[in-house]
């Protein structure tokens, strides 16, 4: 029992049921037997099988058994001699009048069976569209579908006829009618075909403006599969080599099949670069970090076991290869080239972008090979808005006849050295109509003289691909095709470790036959080899039977190799099989989980697109099944989508309208949570809302998950009113939901959130450091996430005075984000350095950083930030003796403080109170708008602001902030001589840093009383 593609054969006799109801029965039977006999003849004659006769009709098929190229014109020319030899067959009828036939003829996939009593027999739709045809012909006709006309045009001229609605079919069917044999010379007239010399020469001179002006150059090679551009990139950089030029050239090749999409060219790419540039592998050598990065990389590169700790975030990723390829391109030109980017994910995308931008200044030529379909992505490949793009773009086309000829010769006398057999035909005629029928492609050329070295026919090849490698892999002994069939199951690469648990042990004698035959090549990993060729892996995963391929994807994944990948599969292969399957449902569960877990294991190493897809995908598997894998999909897609930036599609995923309420309650715990966390968000979020939400959850049963993001919610409510006391009593609470539920994810998530939160917290010093500490061990691999604790560790070390250890932990923040491009990250690590600038007296660098910190918020959209850090850095310029520039800086700002968040707004009205007092006037002072905001501000008097400061300072509880409050307010008092009111403002603020030990601004508030 096999599946493949065959080509079925229907005709019949025209008006047979007349001449049955006029004619005796036994010369009719005269008849059959010799209509029956000519049918067989042709039918075997030309390589098919009659697979049953029903009175008068006949079907037959080609590729039942053994695939040939040429099932197509096979059948075709078996219909056409028995349309010719029943023409000379008289009906036994009075008028003896001739017979006719009428055939359909259609190609497609089927399950082909074999038994001793039923013989062969084929089922598929194919069958019944075949004997659709047949009715639809009139007397001496061929109809053909679609896929028969592709195979077998090059041999017999078509024309289509309008699309018949047949009977089963939804849609109409295309169909074609054969009006005769083709022309000679009329193969492939209408096909473009170009040669490669003029391509060649394009990349040599980009390579050679690369070499001359020293700067960075992406080129873009673009073509259908098979037809010769990676082969192209290679030629060119060998007449570079032979030219006398000395490029590092190194390749790394994308795979179309399963989990490896993003990393696999990655991992190719840098160990070619660790094995030809010894300056790469001293880095290695040299570098701890790069080389565990490398090392991680080839791990998940590999078809081994899914793990459960993320690998290196992209930043670091990003790193590495930065590093790497500078080092490679420091000693000159560097030519890296990625192949089939066709089947890159995103995050690989984007990767060649940021690598491009970020190298822009080395010798490095990046050459991107793929199909057509690149354009349509994202990326300096892609036509801009106006149609221009930024990167050159190399077209290739097809081979010119003569140049598919002479690639025909030289393949010809490859390999082993033999000659082709001519197989009746002499060498230049075979030559010719390989080139001819091979369409140009280079591939299929290289394909067909493959088979015609090995003793195979040339007889009217068809230029399919599926049809050459199907026939390729039904010539190989059995133990071959179970073996080649077992690893398309696995993937492109795979070990002998992997077949042995398919129940193929894989003798080394076996393997080599494939290897031999150029279907398997050797891996770098021991035991380990690949697919040769894309198509290869393909049709053979296609020609087994489903219930063979969910066997092999559950066995894979049960024991852990892409279980994501294998399970889904594997579900989506029972759902065609048997939709009703009782173990449907479970399977496609368990899918689900896996590929949530996967998901959320991208999420954690922020490769954002990634994890998009992988938890899309759980999502629509996990539909119609338990609630809570599906909830928790949707939620981990959320986030996913909001840190892509797509607020609406994080919106949509746990909308009413897509969990709407049904008889058995309302939608889980979980995403009506979600709802209101998002909302937070992005300010929309009423304390009756979450008054409602608590009350519902209480009259629920316990769901730690949704309890986790319901404190979540609560603390962001509260840090957004200035209660970080209180938002750190709901992390920590929220934390311990997390660990309960052995929520990795959102355990990192909120010891992040907990280590920012206690900067502002009343927790003392010692505590917020210990913090840090065991964040920093905690993320000792993954940088990105250290940071926060880094920036933290800072900021508490300078408020205790630690000056040596404050700029130690700021230096490696500074080296974190400068390594890893984090944009966000600059801004943390420049509000930290200006608070330790500040607390050092150094109030230029101190302003100079929180204005580049608010000129970044802006530009990311974070305005409410972006102003605090205005207010912060208008202070820091009242303190360099420069108080008008700061007194109007500040009155612009405090127009917008609705704007700001509640430490912006308290900072700048005290400022404003303090600038007042500093000049000597109580008197009303008006906030003068700025420019964009034409409307005049209210007139308010110092009095009043210093009122608004107190009633904020009321729910204020970070002790370092009520301090520089209060201490701002002491100043003020004392510059209106109202020394009691200082002198009571001042303790208030040593009493604050006393609490949680800042001892830096605790000492200058003693100076100053």
């Amino acid at each position: 029992m096999s599946r493949r593609l065959v080509v079925v054969l229907f005709l019949d006799l025209v008006g047979w049921t007349r001449l049955a109801e006029r004619v005796d029965p036994e010369p009719l039977q005269r008849l059959l037997d010799e209509y029956y006999e000519i049918c067989s003849d042709a039918v075997e004659e030309h390589g098919g099988v009659v697979e049953k006769f029903i009175g008068d009709a006949v079907m037959a098929v080609f590729g039942a058994d053994t695939s040939q190229e040429d099932d197509a014109p096979r059948a075709l020319r078996a219909a056409a001699r028995i349309r010719a030899e029943v023409r000379d067959l008289r009906t036994p009828a009075t008028d003896a009048a001739p017979v006719e036939v009428h055939c359909g003829i259609a190609a497609g996939e089927a399950l082909v069976t074999r038994s001793a009593r039923a013989g062969i027999r084929v089922v598929g739709d194919v069958v019944n569209l075949a004997a659709r045809l047949q009715a639809l012909a009139v007397a001496g006709e061929i109809i053909v579908n679609e896929t028969v006309a592709h195979l077998a045009r090059p041999h017999y001229t078509m024309v289509p006829v309008p699309p018949v609605t047949l009977k089963g079919k939804a849609e109409p069917v295309p169909v074609l009618l054969v009006t005769g044999e083709a022309a000679a010379g009329a193969d492939g007239a209408d096909c473009l075909m170009v040669d490669r010399a003029a391509e060649r020469h394009r990349l040599r001179g980009i390579y050679h403006r690369v070499d001359r002006e020293r700067r960075a150059e992406l080129v873009t090679v673009l073509g259908p599969p098979g037809i010769g551009k990676t082969r192209l990139v290679r030629e060119a950089v060998d007449d570079l080599v032979a030219a006398g030029a000395r490029p590092v050239a190194v390749f790394g090749s994308c795979q179309a099949y399963g989990t490896a999409g993003n990393y696999g060219a990655l991992v190719d790419m840098l160990d070619a670069l660790a094995r030809r540039v010894p300056s790469c592998a001293e880095l290695l050598r040299s570098d701890e970090r790069i080389a565990g990065v490398l090392a991680a990389l080839r791990e998940a590169s590999l078809p081994r076991r899914a793990g459960t700790v993320p690998g290196p975030g992209v930043e670091e990723v990003s790193w590495a290869a930065r590093e790497l390829l500078t080092a490679a391109a420091a000693g000159g030109p560097l030519v890296v080239v990625w192949d089939d980017l066709a089947w890159a994910g995103q995050s690989l995308l984007r990767l060649i972008g940021e690598l491009m931008d970020g190298l822009r200044d080395l010798p490095l030529l990046m050459v991107c090979v793929s199909r057509a379909e690149l354009a349509g992505r994202e990326g300096p490949w892609a036509p801009g808005a106006d149609g221009t793009r930024e990167a050159d773009v190399i077209e290739v086309g097809a081979l010119v006849p003569a140049d598919g000829a002479r690639l025909a010769v030289s393949l010809a006398a490859a390999g082993s050295g033999a000659e082709v057999e001519p197989h009746g035909l002499d060498l230049a005629e075979q030559v010719d109509r390989v080139a001819v029928y091979g369409a140009g492609n280079p591939l299929y050329i290289r394909l067909m003289m493959d088979w015609l070295r090995n003793g195979r026919t040339v007889d009217e090849v068809p230029p399919s691909i599926t049809a050459m490698v199907g026939a390729m892999i039904d010539r190989l002994p059995a133990p071959g095709r179970r073996l080649l069939g077992a690893a398309s199951v696995i993937g492109p690469s795979f070990t002998l470790e992997q077949l042995a648990l398919l129940g193929e042990p894989a003798p080394q004698d076996a393997v080599a036959e494939l290897v031999g035959r150029r279907l398997f090549r050797s891996a770098q990993e021991a035991g380990g080899y690949c697919f040769v060729q894309q198509p290869v892996h393909e049709v053979a995963y296609g020609r087994l039977e489903k219930e063979q391929r969910v066997a092999w994807h559950r066995r894979l994944a049960e024991h852990g190799f892409s279980p994501g990948f294998h399970l889904e599969a594997a579900a989506r292969l029972l759902a065609g099989l048997r939709p009703d399957d009782a173990g449907l449902a479970e399977l496609a569960r368990e899918a689900a989980g896996a590929l949530l877990g996967e998901g959320t294991l991208a999420l954690r190493q922020r490769d954002v697109p990634t994890a998009i897809g992988l938890l899309g995908r759980a999502l629509v598997l996990a539909r119609g099944g338990p609630d809570r894998c599906r909830s928790v999909a949707a939620v981990r897609l959320s986030d996913a989508l909001m840190l892509s930036g797509d607020t609406r599609g994080a919106l949509e995923v746990v909308a009413e309208d897509e969990w709407p309420a049904t008889g058995a309650g309302p939608a889980p715990a979980l995403v009506r949570v979600q709802r209101h966390l998002l909302a937070a968000r992005l300010g929309k979020v009423a304390e009756a809302d979450v008054a409602g939400l608590r009350a519902a959850l209480d009259g629920e049963e316990p769901d730690r998950s949704a309890r986790c993001r319901f404190e979540q919610l609560l603390m962001l409510i509260h840090l957004d009113r200035g209660r970080f006391g209180a938002a750190e009593e709901a992390a920590v609470a929220a934390l311990g939901h997390a660990r309960d539920a052995g929520d990795a994810y959102e355990e990192d998530r909120l010891l992040v959130a907990l280590c920012e939160i206690r900067q502002w917290s009343p927790s003392p010093m010692a505590q917020k450091l210990a913090g840090c500490a065991e964040l920093l061990e905690r993320f000792a691999a993954d940088r990105f996430l250290a940071l926060p604790a880094l920036a933290a560790r800072a900021r508490c070390l300078a408020l205790t005075g630690d000056r040596s250890g404050a700029r130690s932990a700021l230096t490696e923040a500074e080296s974190v984000v400068l390594q890893l491009r984090l944009t966000m990250g600059r801004v943390l690590v420049d509000q930290v350095a200006a608070l330790a600038a500040s607390l050092e007296g150094e109030h230029a660098e101190a302003e100079r950083r929180f204005r580049r910190a608010a000129d970044a918020l802006e530009q990311a959209g974070y305005v409410p930030v972006a102003l605090t850090m205005r207010v912060q850095a208008a202070r820091e310029c009242a303190r360099r003796d420069r108080p008008d520039e700061a007194a109007r800086r500040i009155a612009e700002l405090l127009a917008r403080r609705e704007e700001m968040d509640v430490r912006g707004r308290i900072l700048c009205l005290t400022a404003a109170v303090l600038g007042a007092a500093e000049r000597g006037r109580a008197e009303p002072m008006r906030a003068t708008p700025m420019r964009t905001r034409p409307a005049p501000a209210e007139p308010m008097r110092a009095d009043v602001l210093r009122a608004e400061v107190l009633r904020l300072l009321r729910d204020l509880d970070d002790p370092c902030l009520r301090g520089e409050v209060c201490f701002d307010l002491a100043r003020a008092h004392r510059c209106l001589g109202e020394e009691a009111e200082a002198r009571a403002m001042a303790g208030r603020a040593a009493d604050s840093y006393a609490v949680v030990g800042a001892a830096k601004p605790l000492e200058a508030v003693r100076a100053w009383r």
